[in-house]
């Protein structure tokens, strides 16, 4: 297993790279990353219940931007076993280690927000406990083709978010509310 524990110093360097990108004190529907030229999908969550999906944003991004992928539990806060890295080799058992402990959010010890990125915050996605959907920012300037693919091929783009919007079910609601946050 190459599950890694980020904790102490490296916990709070990788939170300080983190809030460079996103704005912890705001909350999805809204849109939370600072800054512009960013590309979104949407994904529905939680992600680590989607074990295929969870493991294939990982591999793809291992191989794309050739960095570790990381998960952090709880936001901002800096709590012991909360945020984890995962560097692409042996991934099912990983990828099962994680979900398993996500069951019951290790214990109780952490919670929502979840956020996943790239080491260099390449792109960075967020679940929320107040909507069903994720969203996944990607830099413009930074996006890799194979990861582009991924993307289109397995999560909601902003075009297919547009015509979820377009019914009147519970759905369509919330992705009405994320395009009004994220359409440019």
């Amino acid at each position: 297993m190459t599950v890694l524990k980020i904790e102490d110093k490296d916990l709070n360097i990788f939170l300080d790279r983190l809030s460079g990108v996103m704005i912890f004190n705001k909350d999805l529907p809204a849109n939370v990353f600072v800054g512009g030229g960013f590309l979104f999908w949407f994904f529905e969550r939680p992600l680590l219940c989607f074990t295929e999906i969870f493991s294939g944003l990982v591999s793809t991004s291992v191989s794309s931007f050739k960095s570790d992928v990381f998960i952090k539990f709880s936001g901002s806060e800096r709590l012991d076993n909360s945020c984890f890295s995962l560097d692409g080799d042996d991934l099912g058992e990983d990828v099962r280690w994680l979900s398993k402990r996500f069951e019951s959010f290790f214990d109780g010890a952490v919670g929502y927000p979840i956020v996943l990125c790239d080491s260099g915050c390449k792109w960075v996605a967020l679940e929320s406990v107040y909507e069903e959907f994720g969203v996944i920012a990607v830099k413009q300037s930074e996006l890799q083709e194979g990861f582009y693919e991924y993307l289109n091929s397995n999560l909601i783009s902003m075009d297919e978010l547009t015509e979820l919007a377009s019914g009147f079910t519970a759905e369509g609601r919330i992705a009405k509310a994320l395009i009004s946050s994220y359409s440019s």
